[in-house]
């Protein structure tokens, strides 16, 4: 599933031949050993879209061990999760974005399963920090937008470009967040 991710989203879907597949992942090539595996080329793209999602659902478990009692170091700790899940799923988001259109059913479950949820979980946080008094009342989606759209783009202009923007590093752009989400809170509470 690795060697597949990688292949299709280096030389695309149409651009990877079993054989390549076969080699990439330590089989013979044109032997038929994929088919041992994976009915289809297709079929490894989906195993490989299915296992990044029960990854994330597993991972996920992190954001319930807070409340940390420290709304700085959980945000950190978000942000944190969030960039690493973003780093992990680079060959899979690259795929979805070329080749969307040839996977509209990979396409719409990625929206669903990996974005929309991503936005939804943010949400969620934000909206309990608000209800515990911890965060003031505002916006919830909005800021999770701000918070998920700023780690995504960093990721993607990495991708594209094949380096930090601006030279900011993980470090720095993990504070810079944290110091958004904080501005907002701290501007509620000066309203």
């Amino acid at each position: 599933m690795d060697a597949g991710l990688e292949l299709f989203s280096a030389r695309g879907y149409n651009g990877t031949t079993v054989g390549e597949l076969e080699k990439a992942a330590g089989l013979t090539p044109r032997a038929g050993a994929l088919y041992k595996h994976f009915p289809s080329k297709e079929a490894v793209l989906e195993a490989a879209f299915e296992r990044h999602v029960a990854e994330i659902e597993a991972l996920h478990g992190a954001i319930e061990l807070m409340p940390l009692g420290d709304l700085r170091a959980e945000l950190t700790l978000l942000a944190r999760f969030g960039l690493q899940t973003l780093v992990r799923e680079r060959a899979l988001r690259r795929i979805v974005i070329t080749e969307g259109d040839r996977f509209p059913d990979l396409k719409q479950r990625y929206r669903e399963r990996v974005v929309d949820r991503s936005y939804a979980e943010v949400t969620a946080f934000i909206r309990m920090k608000m209800e515990s008094g911890e965060f003031p009342q505002g916006d919830a989606e909005a800021i999770a937008v701000v918070m998920v759209g700023g780690l995504l783009g960093y990721c993607i202009e990495h991708d594209v470009f094949g380096r930090a923007p601006a030279g900011v590093d993980e470090d720095r752009l993990i504070d810079a967040v944290v110091d958004a989400a904080m501005a907002l809170a701290n501007n509620k509470e000066e309203a």
